[in-house]
């Protein structure tokens, strides 16, 4: 996807949101602030990702969320933190910077998709949304007996579940899900996969029985479906457990090493990318150096592709 007009982007900007269900720091809440910069020298990225990105000659903001303490539980927090998420998705969209959400929680998209759709330039977009996980995250409170909220943001993505407190993020409208592609899905109950095939959106199929041609297979779903404007959402368990554990859902079947990167590749040569998520990383894991480098080294390599397409400007170089 080549930009034709006069819109490029200036820079970008990390917004960190190292959270799970609201706590800080913990699990893989502890994961955005990994990413931002981890002490291994000996790694291929010393620095993290914003010394990273700033190789690639880009301008790097970055803003840290907080939640106050006023709100109590789980839900009461995760929500806050949303409504915060998608101000500041907008804020920077507006002022002509690309997002890249580093988050604890799969949740943190509903908070992005929010602030895209309330954005200047996406007013009046239907956004798509391409979504690596290994897992559905299709639930609502009605269709998981553990209550796990961070199964549930596709659906609150569509406005199946928790409509009040979506109806107080500000951009938030029901994301189409046919203007959804789901990458990696393994991982599910046969309750899940049996909702996910009645709600008919396109799915990348995991397996574990035979390998599976992700690059191939996205390029071609996105080659048919044309999605112009699109979040990309990555959760990154989406990765074959033979590569790490990336937190304690990890499972076999996933990305392997290098397609995540060329799948970025595609998506922006095919869509018109309006955000990134990075999330669910827990780098309490033994492999978590390894994980780092697989995250950050795709991060590098969609920002490397925005620039190249006209998307992103890099005046630095």
């Amino acid at each position: 996807m080549v930009n034709n007009n006069n819109n490029t982007l200036k820079s970008v900007t990390i917004i960190y949101s190292p959270f799970h269900v609201g706590l800080r720091g913990v699990g893989p809440g502890a994961g955005p602030s990994f990413l931002r910069q981890w002490p291994y020298p000996s790694r291929p990225h010393p620095g993290g990702l914003p010394a990273t990105l700033t190789t690639l000659g880009v301008t790097v903001r970055e803003i840290e969320l907080d939640v106050s303490d006023d709100f109590d539980g789980d839900i009461g927090r995760s929500f806050a933190l949303l409504r915060q998420t998608s101000k500041i998705v907008t804020q920077e969209l507006d002022n002509g910077s690309f997002p890249i959400i580093l988050a604890g929680n799969c949740t943190a998209s509903v908070g992005v998709a929010a602030g895209i759709c309330a954005a200047a330039a996406f007013k009046s977009d239907d956004i798509g949304c391409i979504w690596f996980d290994a897992h559905d995250d299709f639930n609502t409170p009605d269709t998981i007996m553990s209550g796990y909220f961070d199964s549930m943001p596709i659906a609150m993505l569509a406005g199946q579940c928790w409509k009040g407190l979506l109806a107080t993020m500000p951009g938030y409208r029901p994301l189409d899900l046919g203007k959804l592609v789901h990458v990696g899905m393994r991982d599910v109950t046969d309750v899940e996969r049996q909702r996910v095939v009645e709600a008919g959106f396109d799915v990348v199929w995991g397996s574990t029985e035979e390998k599976v041609d992700y690059v191939g297979e996205l390029g071609r779903v996105l080659d048919r479906k044309q999605l112009g404007p699109a979040m990309i959402h990555i959760d990154l368990d989406c990765l074959g457990v033979s590569l790490g554990m990336v937190n304690k859902f990890s499972a076999p079947g996933g990305l392997l090493d290098g397609e995540l990167t060329e799948s970025l590749r595609s998506i922006v040569r095919l869509t018109k990318p309006a955000s990134l998520t990075v999330a669910s990383f827990d780098p309490t894991f033994e492999e978590a150096e390894e994980i780092a480098d697989i995250a950050v080294e795709a991060i590098k390599t969609f920002v490397s592709e925005l620039v190249s397409a006209g998307v992103l400007s890099a005046d630095q170089q």
